[in-house]
């Protein structure tokens, strides 16, 4: 068999395992919904008791202790997407003899109202379901990693349903130090894998929403705002309300780090003293609880109703939360509460200025994700997801100018 027929073959395999993917994370993420929906709406109704302090609080506490017991019981988990990768990218797999225990582990904090996304649990969990696959169909080495790697594809494009967003921060590198594997394949063809895994994670996301009739994904501005000087002569300004948000993130990040490390053994008292400040912060400010995609769509549709105080704030406490959570055991992703927290700030500064929010909020969050993700390909293109074509140039322009300022020495992650 020459390479172009396998390659081919790998290529169609890949659509497979992309669409094996979708259906997951399909269901995953519906279990989240059906989960938040019985815990924050139907219950409170059903009490009697609504949002109250007492009720938020109580809630958080449970969802701390539940997550402490199962950390207690089998390990922190799920891994970040970047331990994902790095796994695979080094070891060519990612285990996958306790899938059902990571599911449980990134459902937990999710529908319990972590200021979290889903993508962290969702790609260890479908990075040790295709490697499953790959063992029972005897594939090894660079044949299972490419298998994994484009299962992990398919899934962030699913999640955030942007197709560019699963292959372009797949190959886009996790900065100059980074070392790849060797690969089965060169460049070209990765990406042709990817974009099949992709392909097939998308159609069968499509098909269900179809079936289900169910949403899911980033918001979307409408084409009718304005990119002309008199909104880019406050591009400083939104480039560095964005840089500062991450700067602070940072900070914030390190503090929660080193509190985390310090009770890590005591995995209950970690995750309920987590669920506690999170529980009454989130009452306080309800914008800053769950991933924030839902609270983002509110705010684009009448973001003038709220005082520019509160914006801040809201924006303030997702980063903050969402260092919390994840530092103090509720284990999930960053990337939609740190889009949310650009997106507040964004309109918070566009209302201080007089700007067009639209632009304000590209600008910002484009950004705060730069400067945080050091990746501005992939930054461009899940932001790219929310708004028309024709902010590509302040979208870029934020990314990547906010990608090259230097992070203090201090505030860097070292591995």
């Amino acid at each position: 068999m020459n390479k172009a027929v396998k390659v081919i073959i790998f290529g169609l395999f890949s659509a497979v395992m992309g669409a094996a993917a979708g259906a997951v994370v399909w269901l995953v993420l519906q279990l989240m919904n059906w989960g938040i929906y019985f815990i924050w709406d139907y219950l409170p109704e059903a009490l009697g008791t609504g949002r109250s302090l007492v009720y938020n609080t109580a809630v958080c506490l449970t969802g701390g202790l539940l997550t402490g017991l199962w950390q207690r019981r089998y390990g922190i988990l799920p891994d970040d997407l970047e331990t994902v990768m790095g796994r695979i990218k080094k070891e060519g797999k990612y285990p996958y003899d306790r899938l059902h225990i990571i599911a449980v582990a990134a459902l937990l904090p999710l529908i319990f109202g972590g200021a979290l996304g889903p993508e962290a649990g969702l790609s260890g969990l479908i990075a040790g379901l295709c490697c499953l696959i790959s063992d029972r169909l005897k594939q090894k080495g660079d044949e299972a990693a490419a298998l994994a790697e484009t299962g992990i594809a398919a899934t962030l494009g699913v999640i955030f349903n942007s197709p560019l967003f699963g292959i372009i921060d797949n190959l886009e590198p996790d900065g100059r130090e980074e070392k790849y594997r060797k690969k089965l394949a060169d460049k070209k063809t990765r990406i042709f894998l990817y974009v099949m895994g992709v392909a097939g994670g998308m159609a069968a996301m499509s098909l269900m929403k179809r079936i289900t009739g169910s949403e899911g994904g980033l918001p979307r501005f409408d084409a009718g705002h304005e990119t002309g000087f008199d909104q880019w002569k406050w591009l400083p300004v939104f480039l560095a309300a964005g840089i500062l948000m991450g700067l602070f993130s940072m900070a914030v990040g390190k503090i929660t780090e080193k509190t985390g490390e310090r009770i890590r053994e005591h995995r209950i008292i970690s995750c309920m003293t987590a669920g506690l400040i999170l529980g009454v912060t989130g009452f306080f400010l309800p914008l800053s609880m769950f991933s924030g995609e839902h609270d983002m769509g509110l705010l684009i549709e009448g973001w003038r109703d709220y005082s520019a105080a509160i914006l801040i704030l809201s924006a303030i406490g997702k980063i903050f939360l969402v260092n919390l959570c994840i530092d103090l055991g509720w284990r999930g992703g960053s990337i939609f509460p740190v889009i949310f927290s650009g997106t507040a700030m964004g309109f918070a500064a566009a209302m201080i200025t007089g700007a067009d929010g639209a632009f304000a909020v590209a600008v910002t969050a484009a950004a705060l994700c730069g400067y945080t993700m050091r990746k501005p390909a992939t930054v461009i293109a899940v932001l790219l997801l929310c708004f028309p074509v024709t902010y590509i140039l302040p979208l870029a322009a934020a990314a990547i100018a906010a990608s090259k300022v230097p992070v203090p020495k201090p505030l860097k992650k070292h591995h």
